[in-house]
């Protein structure tokens, strides 16, 4: 990665390490007051995006991950000119927002007609690429002018994820009992900042996200 802040990265490890990393993030979990049971993968050394599986109500968690989530939210408070302190308490308090928002995805109870349909939109965006064979490898890609029914497929996509990121915040923001006007400011930028990655999204993100790829590669063979 270029221009990475080593700085900032080490700042923010030495702040986790204190807090006891897989520890702190294990009791962030069982403390959390929902009826039903949590459950928690840990993951030291691969480098894994933190997400949950609702249907199985498990999350996951790597140390590379979080710590990578972390440079991306104070990298984005510092492009708004916020310089939030790297201590570990605002470490904690992140930990705490990015576990109940994946507590608020397991919450959801339309969480799986909310993946059906994403499902069907990108059955829908491959069959599009393939009807106006579109060349997916060309590098600007995302600046070129597309079809409007693709463009509104790119959209529609963007709408399913946001839609989904927006209800696990407010289901988040419902179950955290915040210590002080701090942590809501945490909490607030944090919510602005993972919808705001969504909204940049662009035709590029979704393919390579989806391996589409791969579909396209088996989908034009047939």
């Amino acid at each position: 990665m270029d221009n990475v802040d080593s700085v900032l990265i080490n700042k923010i490890l030495l702040s986790y390490e204190d807090l006891g990393e897989k520890k702190i993030i294990k009791e962030i979990v069982k403390s959390v007051n929902v009826n039903k049971k949590l459950y928690m993968l840990y993951f030291k050394k691969r480098f894994i995006p933190i997400c949950t599986l609702p249907r199985l109500r498990l999350i996951l968690v790597s140390k590379q991950g979080f710590v990578s989530f972390c440079y991306n939210f104070f990298s984005f408070l510092h492009s708004k000119n916020i310089f939030l302190n790297i201590s570990s308490k605002n470490i904690f308090s992140i930990a705490k927002f990015v576990i109940y928002h994946e507590i608020g995805h397991i919450l959801d109870s339309n969480i799986d007609a909310s993946r059906a349909e994403y499902s069907q939109l990108i059955k829908i965006f491959i069959n599009k690429l393939v009807e106006y064979d579109i060349d997916i490898d060309i590098e600007n890609l995302h600046k070129k002018s597309l079809p409007v029914d693709l463009e509104e497929c790119v959209i529609n996509l963007k709408k399913n994820l946001i839609n989904r990121e927006s209800i696990a915040w407010s289901i988040a923001h419902r179950l955290i009992d915040f210590e002080d006007k701090n942590e809501e400011f945490i909490f607030d930028n944090m919510r602005e900042y993972a919808l705001a990655t969504y909204n940049f999204g662009n035709i590029k993100n979704i393919i390579s996200e989806n391996n589409i790829d791969v579909f396209l590669k088996y989908k034009r063979i047939a």
